[in-house]
């Protein structure tokens, strides 16, 4: 099969987070690009913590961002698809999140990030994803604007115990865990798998012709999308075991044998 497109989760597939960008990397996509086969990045992030990431690895444009939320032409500062938290249901998530005070909810609204405490959790996260955010009293005020998502960092237990109650409350957001310490509430159907379906209508690729790379939750719709689907070795066995191939980890360069095995 010749591919066209190339599209990989960021943190824990084409970033490693002990090495970050390695050179290996950076050199097959290079490869990877002269040849004519587009490579592009699907992220939770929003723009402006992936840019440096997405640089760094000398992606192509578009980039998927929010999860699935939004899908950003940053050559040409055009959103080509973008979906959005409905006010609403926003606020039956935070209703449910709200039961346990030792979770941290992020509220992401027009590309900033809100908290309603200072935390050490949000400490962590701002600093390794290059984030400001900004303390409020209170998230409902500023929902007189959909939120592209809500993020929610706590011990594993607690967020499998928070995912299990999110359910239970049939909420109309989605919630995914992107990490073990990291929960996302996003808009119904809207997956990395969904976005990925709107950035192939862009680019005039069919789906058959994508490899499709992650290494959680979060990356399986898009894993499951696309011609091929591959989870990083690190990656849950439930997501390891939907895909098509599975590769080493970020820290082993996985990502690289996986454009030189399959696209070079």
């Amino acid at each position: 099969m010749a591919y066209r497109l190339v599209v990989a989760d960021l943190d824990g597939t084409a970033r490693s987070r002990r090495f970050g960008v390695t050179p290996g990397v950076r050199r097959a996509i290079a490869d990877v690009r002269a040849s004519g086969v587009r490579v592009c990045v699907a992220t939770g992030r929003m723009w402006r913590s992936a840019a440096p990431w997405v640089q760094s690895l000398g992606a192509d444009t578009p980039v998927i961002l929010y999860n699935g939320g939004r899908v950003f032409d940053f050559d040409g500062g055009r959103i080509l698809y973008e979906r959005r938290l409905a006010a609403e249901f926003t606020r039956q998530a935070l209703a449910v999140i709200r039961r346990d005070p030792d979770v941290q909810p992020h509220l992401f609204l027009n590309d900033h990030v809100y908290v309603e405490r200072q935390h050490p959790m949000t400490e962590a996260y701002a600093e390794d994803d290059g984030l400001g955010y900004e303390v409020v009293t209170a998230f409902e005020p500023l929902l007189t604007d959909d939120p592209h998502k809500i993020l929610v960092l706590g011990a594993p237990g607690k967020l499998e115990a928070l995912s299990s109650a999110a359910r239970q409350a049939r909420l109309s957001a989605r919630a995914v865990q992107s990490e073990p310490t990291k929960l996302e509430f996003l808009p119904p159907g809207i997956s990395k798998g969904t976005a990925l379906r709107a950035m192939v209508e862009a680019l005039g690729v069919e789906v058959g012709e994508v490899v499709a790379v992650g290494d959680n939750w979060n990356d399986l719709e898009m894993i499951e999308a696309a011609g091929l689907g591959v989870a990083m070795a690190d990656a849950p066995e439930g997501v390891r075991a939907r895909a098509d191939h599975v590769c080493g980890t970020a820290d082993e360069e996985g990502f690289r044998d996986v454009l030189e095995r399959f696209v070079l």
